[in-house]
């Protein structure tokens, strides 16, 4: 989803996420808008998938709580790019402007 229409487009008749509410064309435009919100991936020149994970992350440690979210990579580049994340420093401002995301 983070990776926009590209993603969208690439839903096949086959594909079964095509059945999934968030998937289907009135919930994407909504959630497109939120992927756009995610502008500090932009300045900080990382991938919004990285600050997604980066978040998840910090928001773990400060709950005490041990997690490890598996995101779907076809290739081991992109593999590198997510686990990259866990090392990613977000700022009190950074947190702040995502924090109304994850309550949405």
């Amino acid at each position: 989803m983070l990776t926009g229409l590209a993603f969208a487009t690439s839903l096949t008749d086959t594909d079964a996420r095509q059945h999934f509410p968030r998937f289907t064309a009135e919930y994407l435009a909504a959630n497109m808008l939120l992927v756009a919100k995610i502008n500090i991936a932009f300045a900080r020149g990382v991938s919004a998938a990285q600050i997604a994970l980066a978040w998840h992350y910090v928001q773990s440690c400060k709950l005490k709580v041990k997690t490890v979210p598996i995101p779907g990579r076809r290739k081991c580049s992109g593999l590198l790019e997510h686990v990259a994340a866990e090392s990613m420093i977000l700022t009190a401002q950074e947190m702040k402007a995502l924090a109304p995301l994850a309550s949405l």
